[in-house]
């Protein structure tokens, strides 16, 4: 039996290898220019920054200068006397009271410039009675109103704008006055009895002021 032997390849014509070689090498340059492209491409998502996607970034920092709208100009009161105007008048402070309390009368006078009060002047004189009043003469008598105690300055303004003589003053009733050296005197009527000729008085004297 004899043995089959096939038939030898024909061969390949002249140059084709050369083709092949050629066309596999354009094939594999192409697949590497994609390769780069994607890669290239893909560049940021990697983390790495991509030569056309770097921009300039300008930090600008502004400077705001405020300014405060002028307000209307603000004038400072002088004090009195500066400036060349009137002082406001000055207020006299109370001075201390020189004496105050009871005092009995029997139809005569009293020098209230005196400590205690004496009897021998005019200062405030119960002389006589009006019903149940009792009659003040030898001087000049400003009546306080019902109800009311003034102070230095009150008395002295009554006493030197609404005096009376011989001013008939009821029980619980008060006059201001101003003694024979000048004092002011609020003196006030506790009580009358004409039967026995006796009124009961409340003085206080305020000492002399010293301005």
């Amino acid at each position: 039996m004899s043995s089959f032997t096939p038939p030898p390849y024909p061969p390949r014509p002249p140059g084709a290898s050369h083709k092949w070689q050629t066309f596999a090498a354009l094939i594999s340059a192409g697949v590497g220019a994609l390769t780069f492209a994607v890669g290239f491409i893909g560049l940021p998502a990697a983390g790495v920054t991509s030569p056309a996607a770097v921009r300039e970034t300008a930090t600008v920092t502004a400077t705001a200068t405020v300014t405060a709208a002028a307000g209307p100009a603000v004038q400072t009161e002088e004090p009195d006397g500066a400036g060349g105007g009137d002082a406001a008048p000055q207020h006299t402070e109370s001075p201390e009271v020189q004496w105050a309390g009871p005092l009995l009368s029997e139809q005569a006078g009293f020098d209230l410039d005196l400590v205690p009060p004496a009897l021998g002047g005019d200062d405030v004189f119960p002389y006589g009675f009006d019903g149940a009043k009792a009659t003040l003469v030898n001087n000049h008598y400003a009546l306080v109103p019902e109800g009311e105690e003034p102070d230095f300055s009150e008395c002295k303004l009554l006493a030197t704008t609404k005096p009376q003589s011989d001013l008939s003053v009821a029980e619980g009733r008060s006059v201001c006055l101003i003694t024979s050296d000048g004092r002011v005197a609020l003196v006030t009527v506790d009580s009358t009895n004409p039967g026995t000729g006796i009124v009961n008085l409340t003085v206080k004297v305020w000492e002399k002021p010293t301005t």
